[in-house]
């Protein structure tokens, strides 16, 4: 295996003040873009790397264009507020001066409160047990040879039969077992097809998604993850992601919007 995370998330200086990313297609889902949770881990990481804000909190990204593999895109760090608590920054994507996308984050040094958990994370076997999707026809290119994925059964979109239930419950992490990071988890949240598609033949992109930051799961462990829609309005519609770690506990939950295409 060869480790493209972190490798293909870090922007790099120029030598003239500009950041920039090569845009790979390894992490392209099957529409022939880059994945967007890909694209945010890349904005997370560039501001994680060349501000001093520790570890993300919250982090919202809105979507104007998808880039194009083979590009250098430029990445800009923008300090919001660098409070005593939160430290808040905006980080912006573009390529050749077109505006591709936009992150708002706030990131906490060394902070410690209370905890407790009321959700519960959802029921599945162990992932040794369950079949690797890749081995049974699922494409080994772009995001889906970066990461791997665990399911009791196939969608039934998959087999041309949708449930009518839009809702996933999966094991996800990085391929290999490669150790996830804050910026792995706001890929992760956005790995997985849309759970929108066992409603019919629908198409998603995402406009907008936030993520909330809880705790790092262990090296090497898989991600219990559940991702559900609930609304669709006018062609819009939401996604809710929760990600556990094989401990029981909350690492990361998201809200997205996105377009049916």
């Amino acid at each position: 295996m060869t480790d493209f995370y972190p490798h293909d998330t870090i922007a790099t200086p120029d030598g003239s003040g500009r950041l920039t990313l090569e845009v790979t297609d390894r992490w392209n889902t099957p529409l022939g873009k880059p994945n967007g949770g890909w694209v945010l881990a890349s904005m997370l990481r560039t501001a994680m790397d060349h501000a001093d804000v520790g570890r993300p909190v919250v982090a919202a990204i809105t979507y104007f264009a998808s880039p194009e593999a083979g590009t250098i895109a430029d990445l800009t760090v923008t300090p919001v507020k660098l409070g005593r608590r939160v430290q808040t920054v905006d980080v912006d994507l573009a390529c050749d001066g077109r505006p591709l996308a936009r992150m708002t984050a706030s990131f906490a040094r060394d902070h410690h409160g209370p905890t407790q958990e009321l959700g519960a994370a959802p029921e599945l076997p162990d992932p040794g047990t369950l079949p690797d999707p890749r081995e049974v026809g699922m494409p080994r290119d772009g995001l889906f040879g970066r990461v791997e994925y665990r399911m009791a059964q196939a969608p039934g979109w998959s087999v041309g039969r949708p449930s009518g239930d839009p809702t996933t419950d999966v094991w996800q992490r990085l391929d290999g077992g490669t150790e996830i990071d804050w910026p792995a988890l706001g890929l992760l949240v956005d790995a997985c097809p849309p759970p929108v598609m066992e409603l019919g033949p629908l198409v998603s992109m995402t406009v907008q998604l936030t993520v909330h930051f809880h705790r790092l799961p262990e090296p090497g462990s898989w991600v219990a993850s559940r991702f559900s829609t609930r609304h669709l309005a006018d062609g819009f519609h939401e996604e809710d992601g929760e990600l556990w770690d094989d401990q029981g506990r909350l690492v990361a939950q998201s809200r997205q919007l996105a377009i049916l295409l």
